[in-house]
């Protein structure tokens, strides 16, 4: 008897466990990862009229911009693909719709190097071909020199808004000397001295089929993949020479509140106020975006209790080395101290009680988690990968023992300029 009872409940076992794992692999986008010369992430939707490509190069975004080339890779973001096969601006646009190619983005700004495009579906092999052997143009003088009067895209009190001033001196006091700190277009004096040599050997250091993700969503073939895999590796080198990406261990924050006197505004105050939170886990980056929405949600965020007219915004810049919650709000000039302090004193003694709507946040996040774009394939995929349901009051109160701490927060304040007296 003992004996047939020990193999019921190792049938019962086997067969939960069989449930278990059908249920989960249910909930799973059908996703496969071969492993070639690089990366790839394949979503298969046979029914799919578009073929959506990413092509994301590891690190090769500004973290591999050096002080005296900052802005090298906004360049080459409006450079690449701009014209191919030595044909003009014009005619290589023109190419570029015959062969059903659309959504054509280049960016350079964030930590990754990301090019993105869709293509008809019937027209593929032949618009990969063209379009990326234009990793293997090169340009000109006069190419270089158009692409410089986009850059670097300068703030200052004269002609910028009030918001951009605010988040780029905000950013200076998150990451004090660090390319994190910095005005993600460059500088004037570095993007004026980049070459073209210096273009190529960017390139030829930072875009490499081992820092390379392709990211596949539509209609598959391995005739398609192949054809893709097959263009790049003939104008990639196999391995980059990337510099070490610069750490955050010795960058300070400069904590101290600061007012910046401006012509442009008069009975109303900016104030954003950054939170930087280094080298989270994924539970802790799933937590912040969970707690940031229950404090500061625009409907029901707890920070609304209070008396001062206001709409405070909120965003979490969630980047590889650090994640920064960035808090925005315009208040009347006479509302201004009470408002710091009330921010101050709210952000010192948060704890978990005041957290009312937490469970109501986390399952609009875990909702949210079901919104899948063939056109955003990563950007899904890293949003799907944060897991929101392991989140729990543990980890809620690591993400507040952090907001907590004064030093690793910067507020700044923009404010009418200060008549003199007669």
């Amino acid at each position: 008897m003992k004996k047939i009872l020990i193999t019921l409940i190792f049938i019962f076992v086997i067969l939960g466990s069989l449930f278990l794992y059908n249920y989960k692999n249910k909930q799973r986008l059908p996703l496969t990862y071969p492993k070639n010369l690089c990366e790839i992430v394949i979503c298969n939707k046979s029914e799919a009229k578009q073929v959506y490509i990413t092509l994301v190069f590891k690190n090769a975004g500004i973290l591999q911009n050096s002080d005296s080339q900052h802005g090298i890779s906004a360049l080459i973001s409006k450079l690449l693909f701009r014209k191919i096969g030595g044909l003009t601006v014009a005619e290589t646009e023109e190419k570029l719709q015959q062969l059903g190619i659309t959504n054509l983005s280049v960016k350079g700004l964030s930590d990754d190097f990301i090019i993105s495009f869709s293509v008809v579906e019937n027209h593929f092999e032949e618009a990969v071909e063209f379009l990326i052997s234009g990793f293997g143009e090169n340009f000109s003088e006069n190419d270089l020199s158009y692409v410089k009067e986009f850059f670097p895209v300068e703030i200052n009190p004269e002609n910028s808004q009030p918001d951009e001033i605010l988040i780029d001196k905000l950013y200076q006091n998150l990451y004090l000397n660090h390319v994190y700190g910095k005005n993600i277009t460059g500088s004037f004096d570095s993007i004026t001295k980049v070459t073209l040599e210096d273009i190529s050997n960017f390139i030829k250091d930072n875009f490499a089929l081992d820092n390379l993700k392709i990211y596949y969503a539509g209609k598959y073939s391995i005739e398609k993949m192949s054809a893709l895999v097959d263009n790049i590796s003939k104008f990639l080198p196999k391995k980059s020479n990337q510099k070490k990406v610069p750490d955050l261990d010795k960058i300070e924050v400069n904590y101290a509140e600061e007012k910046i006197p401006n012509g442009n505004i008069r009975d109303i105050c900016g104030v954003s106020t950054g939170i930087r939170l280094d080298n989270l886990s994924k539970r802790e980056k799933a937590a912040l975006y969970i707690v940031s929405d229950a404090l500061f949600n625009d409907i029901n965020g707890e920070f609304l209790n209070t008396d001062i007219p206001m709409k405070v915004s909120y965003t979490v810049d969630d980047r590889k080395m650090s994640a920064v919650l960035v808090l925005t709000t315009f208040v009347q000039k006479k509302d201004l101290e009470r408002y710091l302090k009330i921010q101050k004193d709210f952000l010192s003694c948060l704890n978990l009680s005041q957290l009312k709507n937490l469970e109501l946040s986390k399952t609009d996040f875990i909702e949210n988690k079901k919104i899948f774009s063939l056109r955003s394939m990563r950007n899904s995929l890293i949003f799907f990968d944060l897991p929101f349901e392991d989140c729990n009051n543990e980890t809620y109160e690591k993400i507040l023992e952090k907001i907590r701490q004064p030093k690793i927060r910067s507020t700044i304040s923009i404010l009418a300029e200060e008549t003199p007296s007669n």
